[in-house]
């Protein structure tokens, strides 16, 4: 009977073996993670298990967010197999939605077995080759994405599993056990609903959110406060990008650019996508404001790519460049323009024209003493005027008074809507 049995301190040797291979942390952990500062190119990505365990799950869901890296370029690198030149092709996105392609390593990639492989597992189907190293047989490409899927049961599909629960937690086995009744459900529904209504309000009519007092003594705690407790001008932000980037697609574009002080002195670089829509139409679309340390061409630069990064959108695709005339922006060797151009020859320069409008006015009303005395004493009027209620309410009667008297007089006449006095505004509050 001895044969039949396995001694015991071997079992347990096996299972020190096997909790050594399994649990064996990596070297160099991470204890910091910045959602940020996240790095897209699944090449040059650190792996889930390098980090900390305590912020694994913030890494996965800054990850989730941003979705598998899967840039249109318009040509991929080609490699020789045997005496034909293979590469990459980006069709295969429609059939393996969990692909990647990495820029760097010119290597494909899966999405969800980075996301939620097991460290210490075996080698199935180019497990390991399509998390770290990098799958690159574009020969058999089509037989090596069939195999890393594999089986049902695969650990492929075990990872897919995995990310179906995590991105979708409230239909999860676990989670239903938890979640709200149905009448509780229709009260989050009506809730929610109230709280995009009233922050599509606010945010169409430009009026403040908070409050200057919102402590819970507070008899106005603020526009928002006191009709909705939930903050949603970001996801109203988010939608309203995701919407733009449907319009955009695949097509080309070009970028618009300027930077100024804000109120608050603070740099603020704003970002704007020309482009054609579905109806042959030339559309301007909004999509960023970005804080910038400085305002040199290098900054400018990284501050864009970051942000079309984070749209996923390819530098290859610009075929335009709009910008005013300064010399961080159109400088000929070292300006933004120029770097771009640099990396995409068919990205081309164009001076803004409404910058170009704006020196031509200001040199014609230079030039004729007549306009530029007009409008320094407009400019100085509405200043003058602007900083003292009393002088404000002295120039408003004293205009309202003019007024009556030319209609006695009859130099002017009555009709509707004609010389009706109206408060006096800032030229910049009128934008």
């Amino acid at each position: 009977m001895r044969k039949f049995l396995v001694a015991r301190e071997n079992i347990e040797n096996v299972n020190v073996v096997q909790l050594e291979v399994e649990l064996e942390p990596p070297s160099n952990v991470v204890n910091e993670f910045n959602p940020n500062e996240i790095v897209r190119d699944p090449g040059h990505r650190k792996q889930i298990n390098e980090y900390a365990p305590d912020i694994q799950d913030q890494v996965r869901r800054a990850y989730i967010l941003k979705g598998p890296m899967q840039p249109d370029l318009p040509s991929f690198p080609r490699t020789t197999f045997g005496s034909v030149k293979r590469s990459f092709s980006k069709s295969w996105y429609k059939n393996y939605t969990w692909l990647e392609y990495s820029e760097i390593k010119d290597a494909a990639y899966c999405f969800y077995c980075f996301l939620f492989k097991k460290p210490g597992r075996a080698e199935h189907f180019g497990f390991e080759v399509f998390t770290k190293s990098g799958y690159r047989d574009w020969k058999h490409a089509s037989q090596g994405l069939k195999g890393h899927v594999g089986s049902h049961n695969s650990l492929h599909n075990s990872c897919v599993k995995h990310y179906d629960d995590y991105n979708n937690q409230r239909q999860s086995v676990t989670s239903k056990f938890a979640k709200a009744t149905k009448e509780s459900e229709e009260l989050y529904k009506i809730r929610l609903t109230c709280s995009l209504d009233c922050s599509r309000y606010l945010i169409a009519q430009g009026i403040a959110f908070r409050g200057h007092d919102e402590s819970s003594t507070s008899l106005n705690k603020g526009n928002f406060r006191e009709m909705v407790d939930w903050e949603l001008a970001t996801c109203c932000a988010h939608e309203v990008t995701k919407v733009i980037m449907e319009e955009l697609g695949d097509r080309q574009f070009s970028v618009l650019i300027d930077e100024s002080r804000d109120i608050s002195v603070k740099e603020q670089m704003t970002v704007m996508l020309r482009f054609l829509n579905d109806k042959g139409n030339v559309v301007e679309r909004f999509i960023s404001l970005h804080h910038v340390k400085d305002t040199t061409s290098e900054s400018l630069k990284n501050a864009l790519y970051g942000i079309l990064d984070k749209y996923t959108l390819s530098i290859s695709r610009i075929r335009g460049q709009g910008y005013d005339g300064a010399s961080n922006m159109r400088g000929e060797f070292n300006g933004l323009q120029r770097k771009i151009l640099d990396e995409n020859p068919y990205a081309f320069y164009v001076h803004c024209y409404a910058h170009r409008l704006q020196l031509v006015v200001v040199s014609v009303t230079s030039s004729c003493s007549s306009i530029h005395d007009f409008f320094e004493y407009i400019s100085l009027i509405v200043t003058t005027t602007s900083a003292s209620c009393k002088r404000r309410d002295a120039l408003i009667e004293t205009q309202h008074q003019d007024i009556l008297n030319k209609l006695e007089s009859g130099e002017i006449s009555r009709g509707k809507g004609l010389h009706q006095s109206s408060n006096l505004t800032r030229p910049g509050d009128t934008r």
